[in-house]
């Protein structure tokens, strides 16, 4: 893959992760329940951090260098879930206005999920597939905690994707 290649990739990469951001900001804004307003400023703390990641990643490929991309100890994800069970616990019902912006932003990261994919097929090196992988394993994380939400909202008796009850009980 040509040089050329690559920075459009990390480019493309880059203009997704910055229109993300804004997205989450304009969501937490929007957004009436105090649990998705969190929830969205943090995503939007995540996806600043994978501008990041790959802002390094293209500064590397302008300078001829390579990229090594760095090791995450913790999860942010994970880190906040707990925090999110005990505010749902705690919270009123979410409207429906909220159900559309977390609806819009669960195809945010299905767009993002499907995009870095097409990456780690096209990665130039074992550092960039990396990176892809890690980006896609973030952006499925996002897309269930906003699924947790989603089934909060609709009541559909799921919580982080595991049934709750069934008819039997």
């Amino acid at each position: 893959m040509e040089k050329d290649e690559r920075v459009k990739i990390l480019e493309t990469a880059i203009e997704a992760e910055k229109e993300t951001l804004r997205t989450y900001i304009k969501s937490a804004i929007k957004v009436s329940n105090v649990v998705g307003k969190n929830m969205f400023l943090k995503l939007a703390l995540d996806e600043m951090k994978h501008r990041e990641f790959l802002e390094t990643a293209l500064k590397a490929q302008l300078e001829g260098e390579k990229c090594i991309f760095p090791e995450v100890q913790k999860n942010e994800i994970i880190k906040i879930v707990p925090d999110v069970e005990q505010e749902i616990d705690k919270s009123i019902n979410l409207g429906q206005d909220d159900l559309a912006v977390l609806m819009l932003a669960q195809k945010v990261e299905k767009n993002g999920i499907e995009y870095y994919k097409q990456c780690i097929k096209t990665a130039w090196d074992d550092e960039a597939k990396k990176m892809f992988s890690y980006l896609v394993k973030m952006e499925e994380e996002h897309y269930s905690l906003i699924q947790t939400q989603i089934d909060y909202i609709e009541g559909t008796g799921y919580w982080l994707g595991i049934r709750e009850f069934t008819l039997d009980d």
